[in-house]
């Protein structure tokens, strides 16, 4: 009997580790879903952030290089107007050289073979004069037209920068899409509403950025442009020849207590910008007697030397290029003026683009150098937080993706459940924005030349040999882009177009 009972008890008993082990099989199977659906929501999330990500980066991109070309142009508008000044004053000096040999010749052409040398010189000058002043009478007319579709070029592409910048951060959002094989993925989109508002900021910012300066304004870039002309165009001095001369001829004659000399002494060389509106450049040296005389006043004379600027005609040249064939002023160095100053201003080669070009463009000679607006703030977080102490854009975007993309097992039909006395593991991904993924991104467009003098491993060859520090301007292509962080007014905004609490929502930062 004890046997038949215990083999009883036995009988009972099988089956119930399969129950214990099915039990524990949905308990696994619900928590590999739990797992499952959470990697897929957190997967899908990470996919919002980067798009969003890439597609505030794009559009900050997109304006640093816009910035980076109107930099560009502005350098190219400056050394066209610098090549404008060494034409003018190319001119000048070759036909105050031409007058210095036919002067010369007229003077000394009676001596036997001096004569003939000079004018072999004379005449070889001549030719060459007048093929300077029909090259440069040329190539000025060609590089106003080059800066007037320089400036046009520039113009059209600062309109249509905020526009470009929003344009492709909005391709560059929807490109983010997973579409390999058979694997399916919803389309990254740009948060209606949203986005109207964000996209209205960017422009806004970037409207406001930058200023053409035009008429009056452009007294920065005429500062610019006449400390960017080179030593020939700026001061044009005696030279090594005259001065030579000069010395021979003031220690032969006793630097004049024994006899009287003659010296050539340069009384113009230089050029400038009259207004904005006209390069001039003018060339002149005149012959000076120097003598023995009387100097004071009586009774307290005195003998001295006395320089006297000879009335004859030696070298003078003159050069002017406007739209209106106007003289500019007199760039003689001494006061009052001298004879061959005189004469420059008299036979100056007037170079004009004037006609129906001039009619058409509104031509004002000086371009409009676009530049950074004053007043720009410099301390915000963008120029903080990337070194800059320059004024910075920030550029929004903000993407949402649906809420299908993630995947999950209620999504895909299988409700994985297991009800009981711990509560249920059924797991829904409660999703803010009507059932859709959201992120938010800023980036940030700011100026920044590596430093010489700071251990910046990125400088490479685009520091400053000399170690000075560069200002955020439109004259030096070195803006860059990069990812900010966003403020929370602009978060708790997107909170309230997609109707979350923003201190308790889960919107991806």
């Amino acid at each position: 009997m004890s046997l038949t009972h215990r083999l009883s008890n036995r009988t009972r008993q099988r089956g119930q580790a399969i129950l214990w082990f099915l039990t524990t099989a949905a308990a696994c199977c619900a928590v590999f879903a739990l797992v499952y659906n959470v990697g897929q929501v957190t997967n899908e999330k990470e996919k919002t952030v980067n798009a969003a990500d890439a597609s505030a980066i794009s559009g900050a991109l997109t304006e640093a290089r816009i910035l980076n070309f109107e930099a560009y142009t502005n350098r190219a508008l400056i050394a066209n107007e610098v090549s404008i000044a060494q034409l003018v004053s190319l001119d000048s000096w070759v036909a105050y050289n031409y007058e210095i040999t036919q002067w010369l010749d007229y003077y000394f052409g009676w001596i036997p073979y001096v004569g003939q040398a000079l004018n072999t010189i004379a005449s070889g000058m001549q030719g060459f004069a007048a093929g300077v002043k029909y090259g440069v009478s040329i190539q000025i007319p060609v590089i106003e037209v080059m800066n007037t579709g320089l400036e046009t070029a520039r113009d059209l592409e600062n309109a249509a920068g905020a526009f470009a910048a929003n344009g492709i951060a909005t391709g560059v959002a929807q490109a983010n899409q997973t579409t390999f094989g058979n694997r399916y993925d919803e389309q990254p989109e740009m948060v209606s509403g949203f986005s109207l508002v964000a996209a209205g900021i960017n422009e806004y910012a970037w409207y406001k950025f930058t200023d053409p300066y035009k008429g009056d304004q452009r007294a920065d870039a005429k500062k610019v442009i006449r400390e960017s002309r080179d030593p020939f165009s700026t001061h044009r001095g005696n030279g090594w020849l005259f001065g030579f001369i000069n010395k021979v001829s003031e220690i032969a004659s006793g630097g004049g207590w024994v006899v009287p000399y003659l010296s050539i002494d340069k009384t113009s060389g230089s050029s400038d910008l009259k207004d904005y509106s006209d390069w001039e450049a003018q060339d002149s040296a005149d012959l000076t007697f120097h003598h023995l005389g009387v100097c004071g006043t009586f009774p307290f004379n005195y003998p001295c030397v006395q320089s006297d600027p000879l009335p004859a005609p030696f070298g003078y040249g003159r050069a002017d290029a406007d739209s209106d064939s106007s003289t500019g002023d007199n760039l003689c160095w001494a006061s009052p003026s001298t004879a061959n100053c005189d004469l420059a201003m008299q036979n100056s080669d007037n170079f004009s683009w004037s006609g129906p070009y001039v009619q058409l463009s509104g031509d004002t000679g000086l371009p409009d150098i676009r530049n950074l607006s004053h007043g720009l703030a410099t301390d915000g977080p963008c120029s903080k937080n990337n070194g800059s102490d320059g004024p910075s854009l920030t550029f929004l975007s903000a993407v949402q993706k649906k809420g299908a993309a993630t995947m999950t097992t209620p999504r895909l039909g299988m409700d994985v459940d297991t009800p009981g006395p711990l509560g249920s593991v059924k797991v829904a991904d409660n999703l803010q924005n009507s059932d859709k993924l959201t992120s938010i991104a800023t980036a940030c467009t700011f100026f920044l030349r590596p430093d010489l003098n700071q251990n910046d491993r990125t400088q490479g060859s685009l520091a400053r040999v000399d170690g000075v520090h560069e200002f955020a301007s439109l004259y030096n292509p070195y803006w860059q882009a990069r990812l900010g962080s966003t403020d929370f007014a602009m978060k708790a905004l997107l909170y309230g177009v997609i109707g979350a609490n923003p201190f308790v929502a889960s919107v991806t930062p």
